[in-house]
C-alpha cells in the first residue's frame, strides 16, 4: 500500500469533487487546471492498489498535442507499475498517450528526463542582461530524430515547470554521454549580443 501520496489539494475534496474555498483559489489563481482533480483522485486510489511506496508527490500534469503530461516526484522503482496504472484509469479520457514523467528541482535533470534519457553532451545555463534565463543544451547530431518527436513537448513542459527556455543544439560529436556534465561551468554571465548569436545558431 502507498502509505502516502502527496497531493497539493485537500484529499477530501478531491474525492468528493466538491472543493473547499482554499482548493478551489488554487485552480483559480492557475496553479493547477480543474482537470487534474481526477488525475489527483486516481493517485489517491493508488493508496489501496499497490505496496512498498511511499511518498510519492504530485506536482503537475499538463496537455500538449493531445498527450497527457504527470510530473510525480518520488516514484522509485515502481514507476512502470505506477504508469501502467495511471494508463488504464485515464484511459477513458481520450489522450492519444499518457506519459509519467520523475519530476526534480534540478533543472539540468529534469531536461534529461524530460527527453526520455536521450543523450546529452551539456547542458549550459546563460543569464542575459535583462534577467532572463537560458538553457543550451548540446545534443549529438544523430540523437536529433528522436528530438524532432519531443522536443516542443519537452520545451513545452520545461517553460511551465521552471518558467525558463531551453534551445536545441545539435554537434558532431564522436564521444557522447548519458548524463549530464555536472564539471560543466553553468553560471557564466554574458551580454545580449553573443546571446542573441548563440540562438540564431540554434
Amino acid at each position: 500500500m502507498v502509505e502516502k501520496v502527496q497531493i497539493p489539494l485537500d484529499k477530501i475534496c478531491v474525492k468528493s469533487g466538491m472543493l473547499c474555498p482554499n482548493c478551489q483559489a488554487k485552480i483559480d489563481k492557475g496553479l493547477y487546471e480543474k482537470w487534474e482533480v481526477d488525475v489527483m483522485k486516481v493517485l489517491i486510489e493508488m493508496e489501496e492498489k499497490f505496496k512498498g511506496m511511499k511518498d510519492v508527490n504530485y506536482k503537475k500534469s499538463i496537455i500538449f498535442d493531445k498527450k497527457l503530461y504527470i510530473m510525480l516526484e518520488n516514484l522509485g522503482q515502481h514507476k512502470h507499475e505506477i504508469e501502467k496504472y495511471l494508463r488504464e484509469k485515464l484511459s477513458n479520457f481520450g489522450f492519444n498517450k499518457i506519459v509519467l514523467i520523475e519530476y526534480t528541482n534540478n533543472p539540468k535533470e529534469l531536461v534529461y528526463k524530460l527527453l526520455h534519457n536521450i543523450e546529452i553532451k551539456t547542458a549550459n545555463i546563460y543569464y542575459s542582461p535583462d534577467g532572463n534565463i537560458y538553457y543550451i543544451v548540446k545534443i549529438p547530431s544523430y540523437e536529433k530524430y528522436k528530438v524532432d518527436e519531443i522536443g516542443d513537448s519537452a520545451k513545452r513542459i520545461f517553460k511551465i515547470l521552471t518558467n525558463n527556455d531551453i534551445y536545441f543544439e545539435f554537434v558532431e560529436s564522436a564521444r557522447s554521454t548519458k548524463i549530464i556534465n555536472e564539471e560543466e561551468k553553468l553560471n557564466q554571465h554574458i551580454d545580449s549580443d553573443k546571446l542573441n548569436k548563440i540562438l540564431k545558431n540554434i
